[in-house]
């Protein structure tokens, strides 16, 4: 299963968003190949169709439509563009989902590892080290 994930990873490489739609699905067991939304193309490669999701959860428990539902917007290309209201899909998410999806809106807006940015020191712009505004949790066990 690590090197699916691992090829997952490599797919998502290089687009923030992507790579944070993915990341979520890895972490909450939701991009195993026996899903519908995960396919292999005949070169081998592994990929994620995010605007099939949802199409096909009718099925899953509230709290597991919300969690795709977010992952879905977050990876769908803007030729398939998945829209949700975050009113409708955030409440009802578990502590350990909500925890995921902020790590994830950290990851796509950029702001999961620490950097630079410009803030106002004694009115006069300066460039500060930041730290990362939400990083995924620890997988350790």
């Amino acid at each position: 299963m690590a090197e699916h994930e691992d090829e997952l990873r490599a797919w998502a490489k290089g687009l923030l968003p992507l790579e944070a739609a993915t990341e979520l699905l890895i972490r909450t067991g939701w991009a195993g190949p026996e899903r519908r939304w995960v396919h292999r193309a005949d070169n081998g490669r592994v990929y994620v169709i995010f605007s099939e999701i949802p199409d096909m959860i009718g099925g899953y428990s509230g709290g597991e439509q919300r969690l795709l539902m977010i992952a879905a917007s977050l990876g769908a290309d803007q030729d398939a563009p998945v829209r949700i209201s975050l009113e409708d899909e955030l409440p009802g998410l578990d502590r350990e989902h909500a925890q995921l999806v902020l790590a994830a809106i950290a990851h796509a807006a950029g702001f999961h590892q620490p950097g630079r940015s410009i803030e106002l020191v004694d009115e006069t712009p300066r460039l500060v080290d930041v730290d990362a505004l939400y990083t995924w949790p620890s997988t350790d066990a």
